[in-house]
C-alpha cells in the first residue's frame, strides 16, 4: 500500500507541466489492486504443504515397491 501513497505524493508534488506531468489515472486502481491482490496471496500461501505432499508422496511410492 505504500507503493500507492507514493503515487499520491508525486502526483501532489510534481506541478513541473513543461517538462513532465504524472497523472495516475485509471492505472492506479488497477495499480493498487495488483498490490492488494499480492498482499492476500502471500498470506494464503504456506510453504509447508508443498513439503507435507512431497513426504506424502515419496511415502507412497515406498510402500508400493
Amino acid at each position: 500500500m505504500i507503493d500507492v501513497f507514493v503515487v499520491a505524493i508525486l502526483t501532489a508534488l510534481v506541478q513541473l507541466n513543461l517538462a513532465a506531468s504524472i497523472k495516475p489515472g485509471p492505472a492506479a486502481l488497477a495499480f493498487a489492486l495488483s498490490v492488494i491482490f499480492t498482499m492476500l496471496s502471500a498470506q494464503a500461501f504456506d510453504p509447508r504443504l508443498i513439503w507435507d505432499r512431497a513426504d506424502d508422496d515419496r511415502h507412497d511410492r515406498a510402500a508400493r515397491a
